[in-house]
């Protein structure tokens, strides 16, 4: 009886053993190796990567030109009145090369680029428009300062110093070069002469 209970316990434990290796065997053929793993998610996530890439490249590229005060940027838009109480809108203007000057009657260099600016418009009027913008000076002194010096631009009140804000003037005088399609082509920091004004002019005329 104890060689018969010895035979079948060394046989239940060979078929154990054996089913544990089986068991073993199967479990490591249906789970992927780590280095498989790996590679088979490789080409996935470089795919992700490239598109990823390639749509923040398009995007970059057909993103429109923001609103703001810098070179390539949408000038900002305003609504001012001239000295007859005329209302004048900046993206009203939008065909028309614009170029805003801002200034005053307290500054000399602004009293010396005038005339400048003046003999400029006269040439390019046709489609061009000069805006000469007086920061926050009354209507009665801005006349004053401009009766009798037969200036053919327009001169805009920003009474409430909303447009020198939203364009961040430090100092005057201070222009714009701004094209056709509202875009801030130039910058100019200064009094210019009138060969100035044509050359950053020609950022707009392009």
């Amino acid at each position: 009886m104890k060689n018969k209970s010895l035979i079948f316990t060394i046989i239940a434990v060979i078929v154990i053993g054996a089913l544990i290796f089986v068991l073993n065997n199967y479990t490591k053929s249906v789970q992927p190796a780590p280095s498989q793993v790996a590679e088979n998610n490789s080409p996935s996530n470089n795919e992700d990567q490239n598109t990823s890439s390639n749509v923040n490249s398009n995007t970059t590229e057909q993103s429109e030109p923001k609103i703001g005060n810098q070179v390539g940027d949408i000038a900002p838009d305003f609504t001012l009145k001239d000295l007859d109480g005329n209302t004048v809108t900046l993206s009203s203007l939008r065909g028309k090369k614009v170029i805003l000057n801002f200034w005053a009657t307290t500054c000399p260099y602004c009293i010396i680029e005038m005339p400048a600016l003046n003999q400029f418009i006269k040439s390019h009027k046709d489609d061009t428009v000069l805006l000469a913008i007086d920061l926050g000076e009354s209507p009665s002194k801005v006349k004053q300062y401009l009766e009798g010096k037969g200036y053919e631009f327009t001169v805009l009140l920003d009474t409430d110093l909303s447009t020198i804000y939203d364009y961040q003037v430090q100092f005057i005088p201070m222009s714009y070069f701004i094209d056709k399609n509202g875009i801030i082509r130039a910058i100019s920091n200064g009094a210019m002469t009138y060969d100035e004004i044509e050359e950053y002019y020609k950022s707009i005329s392009q």
